[in-house]
């Protein structure tokens, strides 16, 4: 844009001169209609003002007209807004003047820019609003400026041949309208009225003229005349019909006869000044005189004049055809279109609506200053002021500027499209600091937004204080909805506080948002659901380790394997995993341990098995849905909620992958106990069924039921039965199945429910003589087509069952023997049976039971006529079917305590034991209901590796709750327990063994301990007790023996090794603020003769200030840093501030820097006595100057940190330069090593300064001090030593 320089008054007085005064700017700017334009540098508007005022496009020119609008020089804006708010309240409230009548094209031209203008302004808005920010002061300065007559002091209308010439169209136009009217003679005394009239009303009322472009003049004044041509017409012939139906033609004749006589009566003439006609005025209906022709041709009445009679229908008329003209554009009233419709005028009940309908587009803002003052903090404008040399602020400038505007201004919401900080080296003096444009994002609104600031922030304001300038008018529609984006900070706050999902943190926003901001369609505050479904999204994808499903679960695995440190045998939580068909299986050593435990106790265990979908998202390229299966231990009550020991993922729902799941749990379940487990419950699942009788017994289902029946009849000894696994299947799921299939068979409810009623006291039966007594009465009441004696018997036997839950027994004997003759023939028929159901020896029980019930029902067939409500055959057909055959696996035959089917050793009948009847697979289901609501959090098909990462974090929680509600044994919140079967054992020949090898070679070989070692190796001998002695204090240890290295040993060890990046020693400070690891590589550089790496030193000044200074009072500064603060630039001190240290709590600093990258100096800061010391272990340096500058420095590093973070400490005091004496070593590797024991000496004097320090610099008290500085270092770090042993 540029800026005026000093010294351009004159010039800027020849732009008014040359442009024509102030009176000729408004013109212009009221003749391009610049409220409705673009207002911007760069708009075409100054283009057209330019050219119409300087007759060029010159730059300079449109810069000057652009800088006296926008910086409203001269009051120019001002004056503006208040002569069109002036026009309005004229046109609104007040008469049509007698003194300034209006040509048609002006009055045209005038109800045009009203109505444009109240269009910007929006329905229902004041127009005080245009100037909010005036004060009554510059109000009434403004007044003064004004001329007295604003009709005199305003720009001139039209000349006088543009009148005549506008006077003879409309002469023409009413002489065409009025043809077929009056007479030739009438017709010219009526044109001649109408041009006297017109000339007198152009000389008055042509002030508006000059305010128009040629190009807009002419096609405004086209526009208008067609209209005026067409209404005129109509009108003359409306009349001129009423007259000839009502026979005034007479009296038509007088007065256009008195109307002729004297060219324009006196009447004419005042209703021509009101912009009524002569006859309008008197309110007769007399025909069309001259006096309304000249009305109709120059369509005098304004846009809302208020004339009563004939006048005020006119004038609304006339303002109907402005309205149309404006809203139907230009070509709807074209002076050649004779076939166009007639437009009807609306009166001002039909114009509410429209004006209402236009009204309920915008939104109702609230009245908002357009000057106002934001603030920002200090500490956040310190984070986002530009770094030297940058002229942009630093994000997230952007959220915080906007936070504080929408303090103020709620509506907008902000788009910042320019920034600019002027630098300190800016020639530009008078330019603001900062400048700052932004502009609304609502498309109907207009408001622009300047943001600046004159002077650069002191440090000692709080808060910074930012203007802020309002451009344009702030409209919103009511279609409008906007917001700002989420970004930086809040788009990361936003994801965190998501955690119960999208939709509940945008109503909890929506509920706490302003209604003042709801009102102007600002939902910032809440978004919407898309933007949150997306930030969500991206949330869950920063979790993720890999984009690729299958890769993300390999490292998962590999991830938990290493973090694991407490396991024997089994680290991790994934135990296998395979890609195609996908599984994963998922076990712990502690949840095998848990399991342990409760199987050594007294009460046996039952696990729960099944499978649920829905909680994780289908494999890639793979078709099948993914379950989730589950091994569970049950819970206990509400507060013990049950515990998974064993889980499983997989797409492939067969036998195959589900026993081999079974069976490797098994098999290492098996290497901690022997012990099985009692019972399995599952479902009606076939493949679980047949998978966990492989697994855990090892045999088919027949085979499986073939041994149950066995028991069941005494024949097996208490040994056999322990090794014998039992099935069950859920009494839930199985009666839910039985009473579908009984509700396929009969329509009858009361049928239906008596036979499930029976079948649950089956699934109670605990021993297979009560269950086939059961089963007769059952078929004597559903076979039997008549109710004979013993239908009813059974009958009442099976209601006192379901009744009172008590089962009276008939004599069991004949019973006995069915079985003994089924026994006889069961290989036979065994062999005939292709089916489970029918190759189950329970099938050949109630079999037999069946076949008598037929023949003696057969047999009584004929005692009795009435009939059997309970006949019903189709029932005992579907029990035969599906369930009686696994009668074992759905009964309580083999639940409870299976030593009463022992035949070695029998149960006390005196003694009370709890009989269990039933059981169900509820445990596992709630576990399921778990996993749903409280793990994943009622989230669906998320991601493999994501449900593994949230079980396994779950778990580990709620394997430790267990064992605590259950009172296991408390170690294993420490560690599992570990293997004890030899059993399972891996084959490990040809493998390498991980422990350290003796130091004998062979115990069959080396020479025994009495005979004398060589001298070399005497030596070292020694030097390995000395160093067993002073870590011990117990004297020297035979390192013969297979125990662990002394650290002595370790040294020579890491020494010797390859170098590696494996961390060796972890130091810490008494406070845990500052962290120090020495990796094996750097802490090879202590080996003799070898240039000592700055972490080892920094390794060793932290030992010995953990040792020596307990209470904290020196403070280690990195190496880095001091390097920075003695040789770095201004910036690189600025990013190493330490702004979190307060140096008032301590009483000196210890440090050392790296010259050239080739040596090391000591630093020593003494706070007590204000001096600094830089101790160089090599001669030739001048350690006065070294300490002078280092003062210096120091001084100014401190002074900064005051300056930018406002830190007091330390910044007062004048640093004094000061040595101490020492010795210099004799050879260019060992300076590290001066470096370290100048430290020592230091921090055992502190806080005294020592006078000398006297270090022995030979080579071989070198060799020693590096010796003993790298155990002092592993000694240091506690047990870190053993990181390598390990």
């Amino acid at each position: 844009m540029g800026r005026y320089k000093k010294g351009t008054r004159v010039s800027r007085k020849e732009m008014w001169t040359a442009a024509g005064g102030k009176e000729a700017v408004l013109r212009e700017l009221q003749a391009a209609d610049i409220l409705r334009r673009d207002q911007a540098y760069s708009s075409a508007v100054w283009s057209e003002v330019s050219i119409a005022l300087f007759g060029n496009n010159a730059k300079t020119n449109c810069h000057w007209l652009w800088t006296v609008w926008t910086y409203n020089r001269s009051c120019v804006r001002e004056q503006f807004c208040r002569a069109m708010r002036e026009s309005k309240e004229m046109e609104t409230d007040m008469p049509v003047r007698e003194t300034e009548p209006l040509g048609p094209v002006s009055k045209k031209v005038k109800q045009k820019k009203s109505l444009r203008h109240e269009m910007y302004l929006q329905p229902g808005d004041k127009a005080a609003d245009l100037d909010q920010d005036t004060s009554d002061k510059e109000t009434e300065e403004l007044d003064q400026c004004r001329p007295k007559n604003e009709a005199e002091s305003s720009v001139k209308g039209t000349s006088d041949r543009e009148a005549e010439c506008l006077a003879q169209g409309t002469f023409e136009s009413i002489a065409e309208g009025t043809c077929q009217g009056p007479s030739d003679g009438e017709a010219e005394r009526s044109a001649q009225g109408t041009s006297d009239s017109e000339a007198e009303g152009s000389a008055h009322g042509t002030s508006m003229k000059q305010g128009i472009q040629a190009n807009a003049y002419q096609r405004v004044k086209q526009r208008v005349q067609a209209k005026a041509h067409q209404t005129v017409k109509q009108r003359v012939q409306h009349k001129a019909n009423q007259n000839e139906a009502e026979g005034s033609g007479q009296g038509t004749l007088d007065s256009e006869a008195e109307g002729s006589g004297q060219g324009t009566s006196d009447s004419e003439a005042e209703g021509s000044g009101q912009g009524t006609s002569y006859s309008e005025a008197e309110g007769s209906g007399q025909g069309t005189s001259g006096s309304e022709a000249e009305g109709w041709g120059q369509g005098l009445l304004e846009c809302d004049a208020e004339v009563p009679d004939q006048g005020t229908i006119e004038s609304e008329t006339t303002n109907e055809i402005t309205v149309e003209s404006e809203i139907e554009g230009p070509d709807q009233g074209s002076p050649g279109s004779e076939t166009e419709p007639v437009n009807t005028p609306l009166s001002p009940k039909q114009l509410e609506p429209q004006e209402r309908k236009k009204r309920s587009v915008w939104r109702k803002l609230p009245c908002l200053k357009k000057k106002f003052l934001i603030t920002i903090e200090r500490r956040k404008w310190n984070k986002i002021a530009p770094l030297k040399g940058h002229t942009k602020l630093r994000q997230p400038w952007t959220l915080w500027f906007y936070s504080s505007f929408k303090q103020k201004n709620p509506c907008c919401t902000l788009a910042f499209k320019y920034q600019h900080v002027k630098s300190n080296e800016s020639r530009k003096v008078n330019a603001p600091y900062l400048h700052i444009v932004a502009v609304c994002t609502f498309p109907s609104c207009r408001a622009k937004y300047v943001f600046s600031m004159k002077k650069k922030p002191s440090g000692q304001n709080t808060k910074v204080k930012i203007l802020v300038s309002q451009r344009g008018k702030i409209q919103h529609k009511l279609t409008e909805k906007k917001f700002r984006p989420a970004a930086y900070l809040r788009r990361g706050k936003i994801a965190k506080s998501m955690k119960w999902g999208s939709s509940h943190w945008y109503y909890s926003k929506l509920r706490s948002t302003p209604v003042s901001e709801l009102l102007s369609g600002n939902i910032t505050r809440c978004l919407n659901r898309n933007v949150l479904k997306v930030i969500a999204s991206e949330l869950r994808k920063s979790t993720r380790l890999h984009n690729d499903v299958l890769m993300e679960i390999h490292l998962t695995q590999t991830i938990m394997k290493e973090c694991d440190t407490k396991f024997y045998k089994m680290p991790g939580y994934i135990q296998h995993y395979q890609v195609n068909p996908f599984g994963v299986h998922m076990y712990s050593e502690t949840g095998i341990s848990i399991l342990v435990q409760h199987l050594r106790r007294k009460d046996p265990v039952t696990l729960y098995l099944d499978a649920t979908g829905g909680v994780v998202s289908k494999i890639p390229n793979q078709a099948k849905r993914v379950l989730y299966y589950s091994l569970t231990l049950a819970g206990k009550g509400r507060d013990a909620p049950p515990v998974p020991v064993c889980e499983m993922l997989t797409n492939e729902h067969s036998v195959p992958p589900i026993t081999f799941w079974l069976m490797k749990f098994t098999l290492d379940l098996a290497k901690y106990t022997q012990i099985r487990v009692r019972q399995v419950e599952t479902d009606f699942s076939w493949a679980l069924i047949q998978s966990a009788l492989l697994a855990f017994n090892k045999e088919h289902i027949l085979s499986y039921l073939d041994r149950a029946h066995t028991v069941c009849r005494g024949e097996k000894t208490w040994a056999e039965i322990r090794q014998f696994t039992v099935l069950h299947l859920c009494a839930a799921h199985i009666l839910k199945a039985v009473t579908q299939a009984i509700g396929r068979q009969t329509e009858d409810k009361g049928l239906k429910e008596f036979a499930t009623f029976v079948f649950a006291r089956l699934q109670n039966a605990t021993s297979l003589e009560v269950a086939l007594d059961i089963f007769r009465s059952f078929c004597f009441v559903l076979l039997a087509e008549r109710k004979s004696r013993s239908v009813k018997n059974n009958l009442n036997v099976l209601e006192d069952i379901i009744s009172k839950s008590q089962v009276t027994l008939g004599d069991t004997k004949e019973l006995e023997q069915h079985c003994k003759i089924q026994t006889c023939d069961s290989e036979e028929e065994k062999s005939s049976a292709k089916t489970i159901m029918g190759r189950s020896p329970f099938s050949k029980e109630f079999q037999q039971v069946l076949d008598m019930v037929k023949v003696q029902v057969a047999n009584e067939k004929s005692e009795s006529s009435e009939d059997n409500p309970y006949y019903c055959p189709g029932i005992i057909k579907i029990l035969f079917d599906s369930y009686l055959g696994l009668f074992p696996m759905w009964s309580g035959l083999l639940l409870g305590n299976l030593k009463r089917y022992s035949s070695d050793e029998k149960m006390n009948p005196t003694a009370k034991h709890a009989v269990k009847t039933r059981d169900t697979n509820c445990h596992v289901e709630r576990w399921f209901g778990i996993v749903k609501q409280s793990i994943l959090g009622k989230r669906k098909y998320i991601r493999p590796g994501a449900f593994i990462r949230k079980m396994h974090c779950s778990l580990q929680a709620r394997f430790i709750e267990h064992i605590m509600q259950n009172n296991l044994s408390q170690e294993l919140l420490l560690k599992p327990l570990p293997p004890k079967s030899i059993s399972h054992s891996q084959e490990t020949w040809a493998k390498r063994e991980e422990a350290n090898s003796t130091t004998t070679k062979s115990k069959y070989f080396s020479a025994p301990q009495s005979v004398p070692l060589p001298q070399g190796k005497k030596k070292k001998g020694k030097e390995k007790k000395s160093c067993g002695k002073d870590a011990d204090g117990k004297g020297p240890k035979d390192v013969s023996q297979n125990k662990p290295c002394m650290p002595a040993d370790e040294v020579e060890t890491l020494w010797k090794n390859d170098p590696t990046d494996l961390v060796v020693s972890i130091l810490r400070a008494p406070d845990k603020k500052l962290e120090f690891l020495l990796r094996q590589r750097e802490f090879q550089t202590l080996r003799p003769h070898e240039w000592i790496a700055g972490e080892a030193i920094e390794s060793y000044f932290r030992t010995i200030l953990n040792h020596e200074d307990t209470t904290c009072r020196l403070f280690q500064l990195s190496h880095y840093t001091t390097g920075v603060v003695l040789y770095g630039t201004r910036e690189q001190c600025a990013r190493q501030s330490l702004r979190n240290v307060n140096f008032e709590a301590y009483d000196g600093v210890i440090s050392f820097v790296n010259v050239k990258s080739v040596h090391w100096r000591f630093v020593y800061i003494h706070a007590l006595s204000k001096e600094i010391f830089v101790l160089d272990p090599q001669r030739g340096c001048d350690e006065m100057e070294e300490a002078r500058q280092a003062a210096r420095k120091f001084g100014q590093y401190f002074k900064m940190r005051h300056n930018q973070h406002g830190r007091e400490d330390w910044v007062n005091i004048q640093w004094k330069p000061a040595t101490i004496q020492h010795t210099f070593q004799r050879d260019g590797v060992s300076c590290g090593v001066f470096v370290m024991q100048m430290a020592k000496s230091v921090v055992e004097e502190f806080p005294r300064i020592p006078q000398i320090v006297k270090i022995n610099p030979t080579k071989k008290q070198m060799c020693q001090y590096r010796g003993q500085m790298a155990l002092d270092i592993l000694r240091g770090s506690g047990n870190g030593y053993k990181i390598v042993l390990l």
